[in-house]
């Protein structure tokens, strides 16, 4: 009798084709949104940051965060800078919309990973 095993010979411990290291996507304005320890399955991350022109200007400080918390915060920081605006928030003001648009777009981190604005982690 054969025996018939459930693991396939590409798989490693601790890899999987669900979780990514980093998932970066270029958004409007020049932004780049990354978010780091992407899982796909359960629509979480480990972190997130929104760079512009290289430079961080907007980024959580949670170590774990899912999608929806993630939207939810950005529209608190969004509300936020534009009742009491000031110099130092406009470039966090433009992140946070940059942000919003491209979540706004997409339902999960699954469907970010099929955004054709997505950036290749080696560039």
């Amino acid at each position: 009798m054969n025996k018939v095993s459930g693991k396939s010979a590409a798989n490693k411990v601790g890899q999987s084709a669900d979780i990514l290291a980093v998932l970066r996507v270029k958004a409007p304005d020049d932004h780049v949104i990354e978010f780091c320890k992407v899982d796909t399955r359960f629509n979480d991350c480990a972190g997130w940051e929104v760079l512009k022109n290289g430079e961080r200007v907007y980024f959580n400080t949670r170590m774990y965060e899912r999608f929806s918390d993630v939207k939810s915060g950005v529209l608190a920081a969004i509300t936020v800078c534009e009742m009491h605006p000031s110099a130092p928030d406009s470039a966090v003001l433009a992140a946070a919309k940059a942000l919003l648009n491209v979540l706004d777009k997409y339902p999960s981190f699954a469907a970010l990973a099929a955004h054709p604005d997505r950036i290749d982690p080696k560039h």
